[in-house]
C-alpha cells in the first residue's frame, strides 16, 4: 500500500500543473467572465438607485413568499452546476492527455528503464494512472467548482446587497452550494465507470504506439468508422443510427468528458409542460445520477476497457523501447 501511495504521488508530483492548476484557472475564467457581464449588465439598466417602479428592492426581496424563496433556490442551485461545466471541460481534456501520454512518455524520456528497476509491478504502476485519471483529477476540479461557486455566490451577494436587499436572506438562506458539490462528488464513480473505454483505449494506444499515441488514437477509430459507413451506404446494410459512429468511436473518445452517460432526451421529456428551475433541479437527483449502473451500455464499455486495460499492461511490460 505505501508503494501504491508513492506512485499516486509521483502522478501527481509530475502532473501538478493539469490536476491542481488547470480546473483553477478554468474557474478564476469563469469568475471573471461572469464579473465582466454582471457590471457591464448593470450599468445597462434603467434602476433608479434602489427603486424600480416606485417600490424598494429591499422591501421586494423581504415580501417573497417561500414558494418564491425556493425558486429562487433552485434558480441559483441550477445556476451553479451548470457554471461548473467549463471546470469539467477543462478537466476532460487535462485526463484526455493525460492518459495519452501515461505509458508513452517514459518510453520515450527512457525513463522506464529506471522504473523498471524498482520492485515495482507494472499493474500497480498503470493501476497508480488510472487512480489518478478517475479520482485525484476529478478531485482536485470538484474543489475547483467549489470555489468557483463560492466566488459566483460572493459576487450574487455583492449586487444584490448593492441594491438594499440583504445577501444572506436572498441568497445564503437560499442558495445550496454544497448540496450541488455532493451531487458532483457523486457523479465521480459513475463518471469513472463510463469512461474506462477511453481509458482502456488511450492507455492501449499509448503503450502501443512508438510515435503520435494521438494520431493512433483519433485517426485510428475515425478512419474504421468512415470505412464502416462507406460500406454501409454502398451495400445498403443501414445499420441504425450510426451505431458505430455512436457506439464505438463516441464511447472510447468522449466517455471521458463528464456527464456523457446522461441521457438529455429522458431528462428533456421528464421535463415537458413543467415549469421553474426547481423542476430541472429535481430532475438531476440520485435517481438520474445512478441510472447508467442499470444499463447494458455501461457494463459493455466496462468490459471493454478492462480487457484494453489487461492489453496495456502486458504491452508496457514487454516494450521497453521508444
Amino acid at each position: 500500500m505505501n508503494t501504491f501511495t508513492w506512485l499516486l504521488k509521483r502522478e501527481y508530483w509530475e502532473h501538478r500543473g493539469g490536476f491542481q492548476w488547470a480546473p483553477l484557472i478554468a474557474a478564476g475564467v469563469v469568475l471573471l467572465v461572469f464579473t465582466i457581464a454582471t457590471i457591464t449588465g448593470l450599468s445597462n439598466l434603467n434602476i433608479d438607485g434602489k427603486i424600480i417602479s416606485g417600490v424598494r428592492l429591499g422591501d421586494l426581496a423581504a415580501a417573497m413568499t417561500p414558494e418564491q424563496r425556493l425558486q429562487v433556490g433552485a434558480g441559483l442551485d441550477v445556476g451553479l452546476f451548470f457554471a461548473a461545466a467549463p471546470v469539467a471541460i477543462t478537466l476532460a481534456i487535462v485526463t484526455f492527455f493525460y492518459l495519452l501520454g501515461s505509458l508513452y512518455d517514459d518510453r520515450r524520456d527512457r525513463s522506464i528503464l529506471f522504473w523498471k528497476s524498482l520492485p515495482v509491478s507494472d499493474l500497480e504502476t498503470v493501476l497508480s494512472k488510472i487512480v489518478a485519471a478517475t479520482a485525484i483529477a476529478p478531485l482536485f476540479a470538484l474543489a475547483a467548482a467549489l470555489l468557483l461557486m463560492l466566488g459566483l455566490l460572493i459576487l450574487f451577494s455583492a449586487i444584490v446587497g448593492f441594491y438594499g436587499m440583504n445577501p444572506f436572506t436572498v441568497i445564503w438562506a437560499n442558495a445550496s452550494p454544497l448540496s450541488v458539490v455532493g451531487k458532483i462528488a457523486l457523479l465521480i464513480p459513475i463518471n469513472a465507470l463510463w469512461a474506462l473505454p477511453t481509458i482502456g483505449w488511450l492507455m492501449l494506444c499509448s503503450a502501443f504506439a512508438k510515435r503520435v499515441p494521438f494520431l493512433w488514437a483519433t485517426l485510428l477509430p475515425i478512419a474504421t468508422a468512415t470505412c464502416v459507413s462507406i460500406f454501409d451506404a454502398v451495400t445498403n446494410l443501414r445499420l441504425p443510427n450510426n451505431w458505430f459512429w455512436e457506439n464505438i468511436v463516441s464511447r472510447i473518445l468522449f466517455s471521458i468528458l463528464p456527464g456523457s452517460w446522461m441521457d438529455f432526451e429522458k431528462l428533456e421529456h421528464d421535463m415537458d409542460g413543467a415549469d421553474g428551475p426547481e423542476v430541472l433541479l429535481n430532475a438531476i437527483n440520485l435517481d438520474t445520477i445512478t441510472a447508467p449502473l442499470t444499463t447494458a451500455n455501461l457494463w459493455i464499455g466496462v468490459a471493454a476497457g478492462v480487457g484494453m486495460i489487461v492489453v496495456a499492461i502486458w504491452l508496457r511490460r514487454w516494450r521497453d523501447d521508444s
